[in-house]
């Protein structure tokens, strides 16, 4: 098999099942059995693929055929400009999250800035990957993080990407905010399950790939923000910030959840112009 032959096969393949971008998916697989970038396919379209690429890169388009989602199969994604390493014990992190990690950046060197300057605690709950704390980490060295998941096996893959990126994060098991009770904190960082159940079960086949615990929030999908309005006060400190990302149609309903318990919000939007993330105070 050539390599234009195999672009064309993989494109076919994964166009037949349905795949939403069939050739940008074969041309990436390829690219990836043979250890070179996509645009070095295009330099080498007559290059006789060898027996083991070719099975190695068989063996991808089936998995992908199968809706096994791409990121799964490279074992890595993008997020912040840092290359994390996910499978299918943990979410794979989304470029929307991208806005909660920017906001809590500016606004901690915001606080900095008017003389907040100490080292500060800040918990990230559900972390997942650990895309949130450990992107917040790397970027924004006088925080001690701390990274928590009910999740045993989340929270070996989140200990793997800390010490594949070196940064230094402590991870806690439990359910939500347990492991942080008991102490106050600058900053509270979560992008909790906050999908509705019917909302759910209408998603892509891709989804049902992930765990659907880092999905479900309930029969509404307000369940976990339910939660921090009845229990965050206690954990933060007088200065303290909690900040959440939300669906795009949950911003009214969360706000005044914390708002009936006596906080101020402000909602801010991501790149598509959609709420994503609220502050409360």
């Amino acid at each position: 098999m050539k390599t234009i032959e195999g672009m064309r096969w993989g494109e076919f393949q994964l166009s037949g099942k349905g795949i939403e971008n069939p050739r940008f998916d074969a041309d990436v697989l390829l690219a990836e059995a043979l250890g070179v970038s996509r645009d070095r396919l295009y330099l080498d379209v007559d290059k006789i693929l060898s027996k083991e690429e070719e099975e190695n890169f068989r063996r991808s388009i089936i998995r992908r055929s199968e809706h096994e989602p791409l990121q799964y199969i490279l074992k890595r994604q993008e997020f912040m400009g840092l290359s994390f390493y996910v499978d299918e014990r943990v979410l794979i992190p989304r470029a929307d999250s991208e806005t909660l990690v920017e906001k809590w950046l500016d606004i901690v060197r915001q606080d900095a800035r008017q003389g907040l300057s100490k080292p500060i605690k800040a918990a990230d709950l559900c972390t997942g990957s650990g895309a949130l704390a450990i992107s917040m980490a790397y970027y924004y060295h006088k925080v001690e993080m701390i990274g928590t998941d009910l999740s045993s096996n989340a929270l070996e893959v989140a200990r793997k990407n800390a010490l594949q990126l070196g940064v230094s994060v402590q991870w806690r098991q439990g359910d939500f905010v347990t492991p942080i009770q008991g102490e106050l904190w600058d900053y509270i960082i979560t992008n909790p399950p906050y999908v509705s159940s019917d909302d759910y079960h209408q998603c892509a086949p891709e989804i049902f790939r992930e765990p659907s615990m880092a999905f479900l929030g309930g029969n509404d999908g307000l369940d976990f923000y339910r939660r921090l309005a009845e229990e965050i006060r206690p954990l933060l400190n007088a200065q303290g910030k909690l900040l959440m990302e939300i669906g795009w149609d949950q911003a009214e309903t969360v706000s005044g959840m914390f708002q009936r318990k006596g906080f101020e919000t402000q909602v801010f939007q991501d790149l598509a112009g959609r709420d994503r993330v609220i502050l409360a105070r």
